[in-house]
């Protein structure tokens, strides 16, 4: 009787520890600002543009309205080099009309296909559900030792798989 007492205080408190714990997101940023961030940036010499692969899922075992969108964003340098180790993309904001969804970027492993000593590939889920088959901005924040860039790329296509 005593050690089930134990064993249901440390789930109450495990679960209490778990619910105060919510998820942050990526500081604020203008949409002004957001709009304005260039489409190429130059970091240590290297010309870096961003480029993006969106969709939702409206497959037959997904939710009536298709499940949350999807981003692959995929930072380059322009001439193809080899990109910094010290380039690290933290955060994507999207643009539609005049809302933001803003999110952290995660690692996730990406398909043989794009890797590249080019490229930087990140991916954010559990986007709005917006689209499919709309256009929006799409803007990453970089982070290169104490300085933060932001690197837009405009007009990226919101597709869907069904």
């Amino acid at each position: 009787m005593k050690v089930t007492k134990y064993i249901v205080l440390i789930s109450i408190v495990f679960l209490l520890v778990q619910c105060s714990n919510p998820v942050s997101s990526p500081p604020f940023v203008p949409i002004e600002k957001l709009l304005s961030a260039p489409d190429t940036i130059s970091i240590e010499g290297k010309n870096i543009y961003l480029s993006t692969f969106m969709w939702r899922d409206f497959m037959p075992i997904s939710p009536p309205d298709g499940k949350s969108l999807i981003v692959i964003a995929k930072i380059e340098t322009v001439d193809s080099s080899k990109i910094s180790s010290s380039i690290i993309a933290d955060a994507i904001y999207i643009v539609n009309d005049n809302q933001v969804w803003k999110s952290y970027l995660r690692d996730e492993s990406p398909g043989s296909d794009l890797i590249k000593p080019y490229r930087i590939v990140k991916i954010a889920r559990d986007g709005p559900k917006w689209g499919p088959r709309i256009y929006v901005d799409v803007v990453v924040r970089l982070r290169v030792n104490l300085n933060i860039y932001l690197l837009k790329a405009s007009k990226q296509y919101i597709g869907a798989t069904y």
